[in-house]
């Protein structure tokens, strides 16, 4: 496409500057010639128009002209001359400073340049060129053939590793005036030059020597480096993934063959969703995009199945990193975990189970590491002490007000002692939940670590509570029984005297009968205190016949007895007691059937529960018993369908606590002053009326004080029903 204008195609038109001078100089040499020519033909008389006078002033003018025209063309040439040498001078001084410039630039060059002319001579080579050749460049010449050079160079060993000179130099020889890709070869002197040669209009080769030694040493650097990352990916186990977009594998390693049963080159070109069943392909997916949304890393466990069929357990790891370009690249592991989820799966299930069997077992059971910190305890402890897993993992016992007793024996033996330190074992008090005491049986042991240090510390532990109770319930009960053969002997032994009292006070009496005394006042007063001492060794001697019936060990097997009756064997032995004590007994007893238990033992329950309530009566000051007297109201009567017998005792006390109303009947516990009582009464009375298939509850009355209601199923055998008045007191 031309881009000339109207002025380039107007200087075309036109003639040069050079063409009007040398049509200038055309013009003046013709013009001399031509007067010339006129005053030789004026001087011979050849010019008819010239009159002859006036031919030699002709010849003149014209011989004038000439010499004028010939002087100017003189004066012109001269000047032009001079211009030329002038012009001449400053091209050759251009010339000579563009070619010591152009020397200058290219001697500067860091890269080997090299000249051949079209007749491949050597015109042109910097030093940078030498010194890819030797240290002083002998192997150039210049003026010399390119081919005579290789030879020079192959003979001074610049070339290394050529087996047939002969065909290299012929192969280079043919290559120079070739526009090839560069060729990367290695100097004798341990140099990598990339070589390139160029040729231009005229014929003329310039060739480029680029020193790449240390791009060839990074890439023989890289290259190896990828050489050992290759056989290190070929052997291991897991498969290593490059991702390009989408997810899509660009390359994975040899383990893929072992681990998904694909080939490497099979996999290229595969979206790493696709390789997993539908039903785990979202979360494959979920990990790539937790990548684009920030995350360096991310992984999951999912389920594979290989071609063959098998389904195993992978473990997909994807790494987010950046190429050297820029751009960002997802790489990424598979990992065959079927063995350890496996294991996983059989080591939560064993534990699953092992800890059904320890919160199924009533022993509490906790495990603590090596610096006392809480790791678990099963449902039991947990029960126990109120404190859930959860909350307590991590920390040590003693941040818990309901374990600090437990921490003050466990943990200075696990962190300051050692393996060859356990099993011991040691009893400690626990409150639980509604702060019962409970004594807590408990067995160490240690689980070591591979070194043979303590890991883990196991405590087992059992409620002795109730043992313990038991063996103090036995032991009162050893004691009761003793008191009851002791006072079983002592009945036996007053019964003697009582009786030779009795006897004596009674003949006294016949003998006043007899023979009367003068004094008939005295014989009277006599007769009265006789009479007084027979009466009461009479109920001294009833009361210990109660004392002996009361001691004597019941039956085993449940009768049928008279509820009043019972209640007033009881009342007899307890009634003088709290009539000294100023506590009056009320008794109403509707007619109702037999109850059917121990009579023995129910009577046991009845004297102390009334005994309690005279205790707690006597807890009221004495300003206010003085103006309310002690009051005891005992009331038997049958339930409506008269199936069962019930009884309450109500006293006029202070009442019951009201955090002592859910614990009244545990064993040990007790609203009594220290020393004043064992909180076993009203424990045994409860197992008693239990025994009889009964009930024993508790509850403050709204006008104040305590009752106690008793509750007896009665006896299926038909008994009569009269009701029975029961006497208070002696």
């Amino acid at each position: 496409m031309s881009t000339d204008t109207g002025m380039d195609a107007l200087r075309r038109r036109l003639p040069s500057p050079r063409a009007m001078r040398r049509f200038g100089r055309s013009l003046c040499i013709g013009f001399a010639v031509a007067c010339g020519v006129a005053g030789l033909l004026a001087a011979a008389g050849h010019l008819p128009l010239v009159p002859v006078e006036a031919t030699t002033s002709y010849v003149t003018v014209l011989l004038s002209l000439t010499i004028a025209c010939l002087l100017v063309m003189l004066w012109w040439s001269d000047r032009q001359g001079h211009r030329m040498t002038e012009r001449v001078i400053e091209i050759e001084k251009a010339r000579r400073w563009s070619d010591r410039r152009l020397s200058e630039i290219i001697e500067a060059s860091s890269e080997g340049i090299v000249v051949y002319d079209a007749n491949d001579r050597l015109v042109l080579c910097n030093a940078k060129f030498r010194d890819t050749l030797t240290t002083n460049g002998g192997a150039l010449r210049y003026g010399a053939v390119y081919e005579d050079n290789l030879r020079q160079s192959v003979r001074l060993g610049v070339y290394t590793g050529i087996d047939d000179p002969d065909a290299w130099i012929a192969a280079r020889k043919a290559a120079l005036r070739t526009t090839s890709p560069p060729e990367t070869v290695r100097m004798a002197t341990g140099t990598w030059m990339r070589i390139s040669n160029r040729v231009l209009s005229d014929g003329s080769v310039v060739g480029m020597r680029t020193d790449v030694t240390d791009l060839k040493r990074r890439e023989l650097e890289l290259t190896n480096r990828e050489t050992r990352l290759s056989r290190l990916f070929s052997t291991l186990a897991d498969v290593v993934l490059e991702l390009g977009a989408n997810g899509i594998i660009t390359h994975a390693s040899p383990a893929a063959r072992q681990v998904l049963g694909f080939e490497p080159a099979d996999l290229e070109g595969m979206r790493l969703d696709d390789l997993f069943p539908s039903e785990n392909r979202e979360r494959v997916y979920e990990l790539r995009r937790r990548l684009h949304e920030g995350a360096v890393q991310s992984e999951a466990v999912a389920l594979y199945s290989k071609p063959s069929g098998e389904t195993i357990h992978v473990e997909v790891r994807l790494w987010l990193s950046d190429r050297s370009t820029g751009e960002q690249i997802v790489t990424g592991t598979i990992r065959d975990v079927d063995d350890r989820e496996k294991a996983a799966a059989l080591a939560a299930r064993e534990a699953a189970l092992v800890g059904s069997l320890a919160n199924a077992s009533g022993a509490y059971m906790i495990v603590l590491d090596s610096a006392g910190h809480f790791i678990r305890g099963n449902t039991a402890f947990g029960e126990l002490v109120g404190i859930d897993n959860d909350d307590m993992s991590g920390r040590l016992l003693s941040a818990n007000q309901k374990t600090r007793a437990l921490a003050s024996i466990v943990e200075p033996a696990v962190r300051d002692g050692g393996v060859d330190d356990f099993p011991f074992e040691f009893d400690v008090i626990l409150l639980d939940r509604r702060d019962t005491k409970h004594t807590i049986r408990f067995a160490a042991s240690a689980v070591p670590d591979p070194d043979g240090g303590l890991r883990y510390a196991v405590l087992v532990g059992i409620d002795d509570t109730a043992r313990r109770n038991a063996e103090t319930a036995l032991f009162e009960a050893s004691k009761l029984s003793k008191l009851g053969e002791m006072a079983a002997a002592m009945a036996h032994e007053l019964n003697q005297p009582l009786a030779v009292i009795r006897m004596a006070a009674e003949n006294a009496i016949d003998e006043l009968d007899l023979e009367p005394l003068p004094d008939a006042g005295m014989a009277d007063f006599l007769r009265g205190k006789l009479k007084r001492i027979a009466d009461q060794t009479d109920r001294a001697s009833k009361v210990i016949s109660q004392l002996r019936a009361h001691a004597r060990k019941g039956d085993d097997h449940p009768a049928p007895f008279d509820v009043p009756e019972a209640v007033q064997s009881a009342l007899d032995l307890v009634s003088e007691q709290l009539k000294l004590d100023g506590v009056q007994i009320v008794v109403a007893s509707e007619p109702c059937p037999s109850a059917i238990g121990h009579r023995s033992r129910f009577e046991q329950v009845v004297i102390n529960l009334m005994t309690n309530a005279r205790d707690a009566i006597k807890m009221v000051p004495a300003a206010h018993r003085e103006q309310r007297p002690g009051r005891i109201e005992l009331r038997i009567r049958p339930s409506e369908d008269r199936k069962r017998v019930q009884m309450s005792v109500h006293d006029n006390g202070p009442g019951i606590p009201d955090y002592a109303l859910d614990r009244l009947f545990e064993p040990f516990f007790t609203t009594k002053p220290k020393g004043q009582g064992t909180g076993l009464g009203l424990s045994i009375c409860h197992g008693i009326v239990s025994e009889m298939s009964g009930t024993l509850s508790a509850h403050n009355h709204a006008e104040g004080g305590a009752v106690f209601d008793i509750d007896l199923p009665a006896s299926s055998a038909r008994q009569p029903t009269v009701g029975r008045e029961i006497a208070p007191a002696a």
